[in-house]
């Protein structure tokens, strides 16, 4: 006589079969799971900052530093602007197209984002553009927002966006970029952006110094910064030992009511 296997697994054993199961997917789904977004938009920060190099700034958990690439500390290079506020670029050369508070780098200076708690993250998404000394600009790419993520081993990785164009009264436009997978799902501990100018030689620079004519007109505008915050491996191992005791628990509760 054939005797079917299944017909040996009791109500209680059959139960908690699908609840390893269904903590192991779980657990798996855990691992797997999309790190928690916040997004950096500037909108808490009162809009008339004005930031020199090593000044900071801070919004939803994370930190972001001025940087002057000139070593000038005493120099501008960065502000906040109010895209309600026409006066902010009263010349023109801001982008137009965004009426929020935004970021501005000015004068070939440029910011690092860090954790506030040291932790990991990613950066999925950005709006970004332009900033010129002046409006009335032909309508073309001036350069590039350049990214560069270092890792907790201290190696980086690099990521370039050209600019957008302008508009019809030559001013600047933001634009949107969803980052590729290989840079915007890459587990950083600093992310630093800065611009360049194309040199028309078919590369992309910053003035080195005052005898470059092209000095502090790398300048850029950055928005509503998608990042992810990449859960730390301890805190998974947490929830899987905690899983795991319960687990035990009702393995002895299911070993026990077999033998009643």
């Amino acid at each position: 006589m054939t005797t079917n296997p299944t017909s040996c697994v009791s109500p209680a054993q059959s139960g908690l079969n699908k609840l390893v199961l269904g903590a192991a997917t779980a657990l798996a789904l855990l691992g797997a799971a999309p790190a928690m977004a916040s997004v950096v938009n500037f909108e808490s920060l009162s809009p008339d900052g004005i930031y020199m190099g090593g000044d900071t700034l801070g919004e939803a958990g994370y930190t972001l530093q001025a940087i002057d690439n000139h070593g000038n500390t005493s120099g501008i290079v960065g502000a906040l602007m109010n895209g309600m506020d026409p006066t902010t670029c009263w010349l023109g050369g801001c982008p137009t197209n965004n009426t929020s508070h935004s970021y501005l780098g000015l004068n070939d200076g440029g910011v690092t984002i860090t954790k506030d708690d040291g932790g990991r993250f990613s950066l999925r998404s950005i709006d970004f553009g332009f900033v010129a000394p002046t409006g009335g600009l032909a309508n073309f790419s001036y350069g590039q927002l350049l990214l560069t993520g270092t890792f907790a081993n201290g190696d980086t990785l690099g990521y370039a966006l050209n600019f957008p164009g302008t508009d019809s009264s030559g001013n600047p436009l933001f634009g949107s970029a969803t980052l590729p997978t290989a840079f915007g799902y890459s587990e950083l501990t600093s992310l630093t952006i800065r611009a360049c100018l194309f040199d028309g030689a078919g590369g992309c620079t910053v003035a080195p110094d005052i005898s470059d004519p092209s000095i502090y007109q790398a300048q850029f505008a950055i928005d509503n910064l998608g990042l992810a915050e990449v859960p730390e491996p301890g805190s998974l191992a947490l929830i899987g030992l905690g899983m795991g005791a319960f687990l035990a628990r009702r393995r002895k509760s299911a070993v026990s009511s077999n033998n009643v």
